[in-house]
């Protein structure tokens, strides 16, 4: 798909500053017209009849009206600016449901259980070779405590991430 040049998008920018957009969702709104400008561009007409054609269906009450949306959709009130965590702030005025805000909500979770599991592994493997070392296994001896202690550490991380996956297919849900 051909791109724009930075001629062709200060025009589009332009046209958006005459129609009233000067806040700081100009970037979203510069965005979707590109992308239709590109479009239209694929489809092979000529820069000049893919902007008029773009240009006629993004109206002054078109562009006003996803404005409007934006802000209703994307911004925060000062009662949620006061609450927010740092990922609501991060992402302000940005679309949140293409994966990125859920993969940086999720991280700490993920990276939790990552630790867990590792470290459990890390014990079973250790417990399992002390076992190779012995006749005997008995999981009163401490070869025994660590593989019960990975176990549980491994079971752990897995229900958590579980959980986790079943919560997410819910929000998606709705």
């Amino acid at each position: 798909m051909e791109k724009l040049s930075p001629q062709q998008l200060a025009t589009l920018h332009n046209h958006l500053i005459q129609t009233g957009s000067t806040d700081a969702l100009i970037e979203e709104l510069l965005d979707h017209l590109a992308c239709d400008v590109e479009h239209y561009l694929w489809l092979g007409l000529p820069f000049d009849s893919a902007l008029s054609t773009v240009l006629e269906q993004a109206n002054i009450k078109a562009v006003r009206h996803l404005r409007e949306t934006y802000q209703i959709e994307l911004a925060m009130t000062d009662e949620q600016l006061e609450q927010a965590s740092l990922d609501d702030i991060v992402f302000e005025f940005r679309n949140k449901a293409y994966g990125a805000y859920d993969l940086r909500r999720a991280y700490p979770i993920n990276l939790r259980n990552a630790f867990i599991m590792t470290l459990s592994l890390y014990m079973m493997i250790m417990a399992m070779m002390d076992r190779l070392g012995h006749d005997q296994w008995s999981y009163l001896s401490l070869g025994g405590a660590v593989w019960l202690l990975g176990l549980c550490g491994v079971t752990f991380a897995v229900v958590s991430w579980y959980l986790q996956h079943i919560r997410q297919q819910q929000l998606y849900m709705r």
